[in-house]
């Protein structure tokens, strides 16, 4: 073996080494700690609820919840609404308001439509293991209410 062959095969075989050192090891990226119940971590819960509050979402023992999304309508005519989110202490972690109201044109009354809210949260509302969120609704308008989200570990 002459000295070209020789010096062929080693820079050959370096070249081959440093590629093989430099391609990382593929590796999956590890799924988020946050998100639980597997393939379907999501929850939806609805109701009406007029002049009155009521407990909605209980987290489970091992779990929290986070609510995400929250959409809130009413249909009455001339009624005025507040709606809050309040966590097993009483304390406000969210709250809306929402309004309707008849108009005099001159022709008689015209009803302006209802307000309706759609609202989506960037980090969410998190409701911790055993903890419950209550809606209260002051106003007597009978709103509407759906609130999605997903299961999360604590």
């Amino acid at each position: 073996m002459n000295t070209q062959t020789f010096y062929g095969i080693s820079a050959t075989l370096l070249s081959a080494a440093v590629l093989v050192y430099a391609i990382n090891s593929a590796q999956a990226i590890p799924s988020t700690p946050s998100i639980s119940y597997g393939s379907n971590p999501l929850f939806s819960v609805g109701g009406v609820v007029s002049n009155a509050s009521s407990t909605i979402i209980t987290a489970p023992v091992d779990q929290m919840m986070v609510v995400t999304d929250v959409v809130l309508s009413m249909n009455n005519n001339t009624c005025t609404s507040q709606v809050s989110f309040t966590d097993s202490a009483g304390t406000v972690v969210s709250s809306f308001k929402l309004y309707s109201k008849l108009r005099d044109s001159g022709y008689g009354a015209t009803h302006v439509a209802p307000t309706s809210i759609q609202h989506a949260f960037n980090s969410g509302i998190p409701v911790a293991a055993l903890d419950t969120l209550t809606i209260v609704e002051t106003g007597s308008c009978a709103v509407a209410y759906t609130l999605s989200g997903y299961y999360a570990r604590p």
